[in-house]
């Protein structure tokens, strides 16, 4: 299943530092039972049953990574056939999250934001149309608006990270036995950087859903663009609370602060290059171009030829290759619009329509020069 594959990498990575000393528990052969029954056999409910012995189990051994992935498998093996399926899963996550400590609190608070996240995709074409009430208690999710759903992410995934000392601190190395392994281990060395890159998957997106203000937050300082240092130490100073944008520009700064100093420089030039990649997509500043190419290039000039540094190259030739196809589309259309308005002039010309002064018209390449009426002002 797509989903328990999606939410799996992310609950995977887990424990308390006190839970290092202990002995961990993969309960292979339990999970190799239950992924039998759902891929080959399709039978999702035995499924369901023995997942729920590995989340006894788990619980009685302080398992928090198996008490997770548990938690994850019961909520998605029940899609089909649980009433209010996505309520219950959400309150059972919030179960789990009053009985727990960090920095099992932070995946499992980011882990209730994106079932939040997920009820609203799932039931967005319901909810435009709602609005905000006044002292009402929402307990009911089916009484939320756009807004208070967003709201209620954001702040979940800021919660996600908030205790970034405890999260910094747990490497994510100790646990490789009950984590999906993927090419990137060096660039999210940490549960920080693995829950603060889960959290910037929803900050960066779009925000069409949010009622902007008249005092909306825009990318539109050049600082956004600077260098790794300068950028994280620039203030972007705000009205708007509700702005996804200005919290994923402080997310990236929170990261590139914590990256700045390491020996090897991988994590930070990946961070980097998603930060510059972003800011361009958002930024509404006039030199967004110039700023784009010189932010990239000052990053493969500071770490050379690198793997790392092939991602930045990269988009520096594609960026440069679109300006050439815009120039090609400019200069195409700029020749017929010379022409075409030399020969609306040249027809308005027998016609008798005089000017005083030589004209030209711009276009995307050049300006086209338009010769004096002859001024004969006969009709």
């Amino acid at each position: 299943m797509k989903s328990i594959k999606y939410l799996f990498i992310l609950s995977l990575t887990i424990l308390t530092n006190a839970a290092l000393a202990q002995s961990l528990k993969n309960y292979e052969q339990e999970w190799k039972k239950v992924d039998e029954l759902v891929q080959k056999k399709n039978l999702p409910k035995s499924a369901l049953a023995e997942v729920r012995k590995i989340y006894s189990i788990a619980k009685k051994d302080k398992q928090d990574a198996q008490i997770i992935k548990a938690l994850v498998y019961i909520t998605n093996l029940q899609q089909q056939n649980r009433e209010d399926n996505e309520k219950l899963a959400i309150q059972e996550i919030e179960n789990e999250i009053a009985e727990n400590k960090e920095p099992a609190v932070s995946v499992l608070k980011s882990l209730l934001a994106s079932q939040y996240l997920n009820y609203l995709q799932r039931h967005r074409w319901q909810l435009y149309n709602r609005t905000n009430t006044v002292n009402f208690i929402k307990d009911d999710l089916a009484t939320w608006t756009l807004e208070d759903f967003h709201k209620k992410i954001s702040g979940l995934y800021l919660q996600s990270i908030a205790s970034e000392k405890i999260l910094q601190q747990t490497k994510l190395q100790p646990f490789g036995a009950i984590i999906i392994k993927g090419n990137a281990r060096t660039l999210r060395p940490t549960l920080y950087d693995l829950l603060a890159h889960h959290a910037l998957n929803y900050f960066s997106n779009s925000e069409r859903d949010i009622k902007k203000p008249a005092y909306a937050f825009e990318i539109k300082e050049d600082q956004a663009f600077a260098p790794a240092a300068e950028f994280a130490a620039h203030i972007f100073n705000t009205k708007d609370s509700l702005s996804l944008e200005h919290k994923a520009l402080l997310i990236y700064q929170e990261l590139i602060r914590f990256h700045i100093k390491d020996s090897k420089p991988d994590a930070l030039i990946d961070i980097n290059i998603d930060r510059i990649v972003f800011v361009n997509q958002k930024s509404t500043s006039p030199n967004k171009n110039e700023l784009y190419i010189a932010a990239l290039d000052h990053l493969t000039k500071k770490y050379g030829n690198t793997p790392l540094t092939a991602q930045a190259r990269f988009l520096l030739a594609a960026h440069y290759e679109n300006l050439a196809k815009q120039y090609q589309v400019l200069k195409i259309t700029g020749e017929v619009l010379d022409a075409t308005a030399y020969d609306a002039y040249v027809k308005g010309g027998k016609n008798g329509k005089k000017t005083t002064e030589p004209a030209k018209v711009q276009t995307g390449t050049k300006a086209a020069p338009v010769k004096k009426a002859n001024g004969s002002g006969k009709g």
